[in-house]
């Protein structure tokens, strides 16, 4: 019986999550159609766009639920997102790098559960997921 807890709890702790992988920054990054599942399945989820304003407000527009907190001034708005630090934060930017990045930087800042949406916006829109245009 013992044996068998063993060697359950080491098959358990070896799984993954599907399509998630976790980075060396402390934070997950997942492709455009594993955060439309999770946009759909949890109400937790909270959306951040890391896209200056006028690109948020722009033709492509952004994934419907996000919040705008611009790369250049997230670090003031840091005390603003905190109420959201034990949830799921989901955040991308125009491609991989400036999400990445904004990512990171929230997990350096005690956001226990970040989460990166590979290719940002870019992948969401070559994927076939829509947006919401502001114009």
């Amino acid at each position: 019986m013992k044996k068998t807890l063993i060697v359950l709890c080491l098959l358990i702790s070896a799984c993954k999550t599907v399509g998630v992988s976790m980075t060396r920054g402390g934070y997950a990054e997942v492709s455009p159609q594993v955060a439309n599942e999770m946009i759909l399945d949890s109400r937790q989820v909270v959306l951040l766009d890391i896209r200056g304003e006028e690109t948020f407000r722009g033709p492509d527009g952004y994934i419907a639920g996000a919040l705008s907190v611009p790369f250049a001034t997230i670090e003031q708005q840091l005390p603003e997102l905190l109420p959201y630090q034990n949830q799921t934060v989901l955040v991308y930017g125009e491609g991989d790098a400036d999400g990445a990045v904004a990512a990171r930087l929230l997990t350096v800042a005690g956001f226990r559960n970040v989460v990166h949406i590979s290719g940002g916006l870019r992948g969401w829109i070559e994927r076939g997921y829509r947006t919401v245009n502001a114009q």
